[in-house]
Order: structure tokens, then sequence, then C-alpha cells
């Protein structure tokens, strides 16, 4: 096999999916949404120039062109400003105060005082987060399935160096040998220690010397005032393997394996860094969605499972 010399090779860049750039290196979509303040400009120009001086065509044409290049070369969080803005709009749009009604929203009843319309804050039927979960922990969206994992985090602050780098390696291959969509979903969960503290209590009934029931009891105390006084969080990491069901007889089951198979791939990457992570059952994957539509309220029993909407805490009557 003939040397390849170093000048032959030729690089391949990793964002193999950024768009491409069309003219002065933007994007076709950053060009899209330029063109029209670059366009209004120039003919608030070409129009206002002849009958008015040049500051005041200024005051007129710059705000244009700014808001044109903020929209279109604009980030925050990594998301484009359009897009942002987008969200941000849809948002604003969104009714705050959404209920499990399935059934509809019922007629106010006549003694309630009629507010203001600015103060006015009608309810609207939740919006359901699912279609459904089957027990094998598949999520049944519009036109699509999904299936999510939980994987546990890692301190690196507390890593060596070594270690370090063998999961930030890991991690890599793992997004570079994505074959489909794959979410990763970073969430602040409370933290429970109703049951911790109960078996701390029972533990403490149960100790063999008086010494170790009063440690168990000063700890428990000392849990319980910091479960009181401070709102307690941890971190939780899931990844989403998404995939759209095709029209084909038999579509949602192909689908939901195909998500299953790249989601196991994934996490068997994870693993060989020692990141280890566990697709969520049906129930696990119900009171996720239920405890995502609702974080202050308490988790729904066990083995709970979802067979039709899923809209929160719909057992309950509470807000979404």
């Amino acid at each position: 096999m003939p040397e390849t010399s170093s000048s032959d090779r030729v690089r391949i860049p990793g964002d193999v999916d950024r768009p491409d750039r069309i003219l002065a290196g933007l994007t076709a979509r950053q060009l899209t949404l330029l063109a029209p303040p670059v366009l209004l400009a120039l003919a608030v120009y070409w129009t206002a120039s002849p009958y008015l001086p040049l500051p005041v065509v200024a005051v007129l044409v710059v705000p244009l062109l700014g808001g044109g290049a903020a929209l279109a070369l604009g980030q925050r969080g990594g998301v484009t400003a359009d897009r942002y803005a987008t969200a941000a709009l849809t948002h604003h749009r969104t009714p705050k105060v959404q209920v499990a009604a399935p059934d509809g929203i019922p007629a106010q009843p006549g003694w309630l005082p009629d507010l203001p319309a600015a103060r006015r804050r009608h309810p609207v039927p939740a919006r359901p987060l699912a279609a459904g979960v089957d027990t094998a922990g598949v999520l049944d969206l519009r036109g699509a399935v999904a299936v999510v994992a939980e994987v546990q985090g890692v301190n690196l602050a507390l890593a060596g160096d070594s270690d370090t780098g063998r999961k930030v390696a890991g991690y890599g291959r793992m997004l570079n040998a994505l074959s489909g969509r794959i979410q990763i979903t970073i969430r602040g969960v409370p933290v429970r220690l109703d049951p911790h503290l109960d078996r701390l209590r029972s533990l403490a009934e149960q100790a063999p010397h008086p010494a170790l029931a009063a440690a168990a009891r000063d700890h428990t105390a000392f849990l319980a005032d910091l479960a009181a006084t401070r709102q307690l969080r941890s971190r939780q990491i899931l990844l989403t393997a998404y995939e759209p069901v095709p029209a084909a007889r038999g579509g949602r089951d192909t689908a939901a394996a195909a998500a299953a198979r790249r989601l196991e791939e994934a996490l068997g990457l994870l693993a060989a860094a020692g990141l280890r992570g566990r697709i969520l059952t049906g129930p696990e994957l119900t009171s996720l969605l239920a405890s995502a539509a609702d974080p202050t309220s308490p988790p729904p029993p066990d083995r709970v499972t979802a067979a039709g909407p899923i809209l929160g805490r719909a057992r309950t009557g509470g807000r979404r």
C-alpha cells in the first residue's frame, strides 16, 4: 500500500451538520432573515433622503438594520435569536392557567366577582404531555414514539486527569456514534427526605446501643431541619431517543424498536466510560412525566401506568 504524505490528507470537520455558508460567511437562513430589513432600510433611505437631513434618515434606518442583524446573527444559550424570539412569543401567548379537564372547562358560577379583563386569567384544558405510555416504557407522541433513559451523573472535579479524560472521550464517542435523534435533558428535581427520615427513625428504634440510637436521632433531626429550611434539589440526566412512526403497518413497533436500540447503543458507549444508565420502565416514565407537569406535588403511587393521555395531576385535579 503506498504511503500517504501529510500534504495528501484531508481534514474532515466534526460539525458536518453545520449549515453551509452562502455569502459573506452567512447561511441561507441568516440571509433570509437579514434581507427584508436591509431592503426596507434601503427603501426608507431612497424615499426620505431627498427630503430629510442625513441624521434624521440615519435615525430611521439604523434601528431597522440593527434589529435585522440582531435577529439574524444573535444567539442566546446556543439558540438563534429568531428561534428564541419565536419561543418567547409562543410562551407569552400560551395560557398560564392550565388544568386537567378532559371534558372541558365548566361555566363559571355567578357568585364569582367580575374581574377586569386585564386581571382575568381564564383556565384552559391542559394539553396532554403524551398520548400514553405502555408498560415497556415507550412514550406515544404525535406521530412519533420516544424511549427515555436515566444516566447517573459524575463529578469530574473529584476525578483525576486520566479518569476525566476517559469519561470525556467516552462521551465524545457516544455523540459521534449517534445515528438518529437523541435529546439530552438535565433537570433539577426536588429532593424528598421523608422516606429517608422514616427509615432513620426505624433504625434508631432498632439500634443495639443507646449511643447509636442517639446518633441516629440527632442525624434525623438535622436532616429534618435541613429539609424544612432549605429547598433541596438533585440533578437528573435524561437521554430521550425520538423516532417518527412510519405509515406502514406495524410502524409503531418498528419505530419503538429503533429508538430503544439507539438508546441502548448510547448507554453501552457511556458505560464503557464509567457512566451508568438504564432505560425507564412504563411506571417510572409515567411518574417522571407527572413530576414534570407538577414538580411541587407528591409523586404518584408506584406501579402506575398511563394507558391514556398524560395530563399531570389528573387524579387530584392539580394544576399543570
